[in-house]
């Protein structure tokens, strides 16, 4: 596959501290808006990759201008006045495309092998797909089929697969049998549904979320019917 014309700029877990990479991510709402700023900067394509542990744009064919859009994008989510740039990184061509591999297979996750990365690579495709254009489509393609060889194939996803099962493991090594205890979830986002998920599946309660946002809050706690 040619890989001519392809960068990825962003940052992840490594680059950027857990209250930056709050900032920076994007609901799949706001994707088609920040796209559309940084091609008009000069692209033929993008996807834009938002979870907890990582916000990426993937572009083709981008000009030299490209990668100052999306620091400013991103730099305006800060909102004091440092630069996105300081947390982040940007590759091209071959580099790039190695990059969305090793993310599709769980090879650049906090816990090696986690599974939920490749759905949230396929979200984010489908949230982009109207700004994405071929090149980019076929790279999305290529690897989501990456990440499911990887995983089929060897036993990188044998075990804990996210961080909030790999949590749920620990604290039953800790603690033995979490059957009929009582937890707080802290936050009201993917991951804390994830960790609230396993908790459940383990026998627990969860008793009581908290979140910076009400309206989150009570939306999770509703699902898990709490308060």
């Amino acid at each position: 596959m040619p890989t001519s014309g392809i960068a990825v700029v962003g940052v992840n877990h490594r680059t950027a501290p857990l209250d930056v990479r709050e900032r920076f991510a994007h609901s799949a709402h706001e994707v088609p808006r920040a796209l559309e700023r940084v091609l008009e900067a000069g692209a033929g394509g993008g996807v834009l990759l938002s979870t907890c542990n990582r916000t990426e744009f993937y572009l083709a064919d981008p000009s030299e201008s490209v990668a100052a859009a999306v620091w400013r994008v991103l730099s305006e989510r800060l909102g004091d006045g440092r630069e996105a740039s300081a947390y982040g990184y940007a590759t091209r061509d071959r580099d790039a495309v190695r990059h969305l591999y090793r993310v599709s297979a769980g090879l650049d996750s906090m816990i090696l092998g986690e599974s939920q990365i490749q759905g949230q690579v396929r979200e984010a495709w489908e949230a982009s797909r109207a700004q994405a254009g071929p090149v980019l489509h076929r790279l999305f393609q290529t690897a989501l089929l990456v990440g499911s060889r990887v995983r089929a194939e060897t036993a990188l996803g044998a075990g804990a697969a996210s961080a909030p099962s790999a949590a749920v493991a620990l604290a039953e090594k800790i603690f033995g049998s979490l059957a009929g205890r009582q937890a707080v979830i802290l936050g009201a986002g993917d991951v804390a549904e994830l960790a609230a998920t396993c908790l459940v599946g383990e026998g627990m309660s969860v008793t009581f979320v908290a979140n910076r946002t009400y309206e989150r809050a009570k939306l999770l706690a509703e699902q898990l019917g709490t308060r």
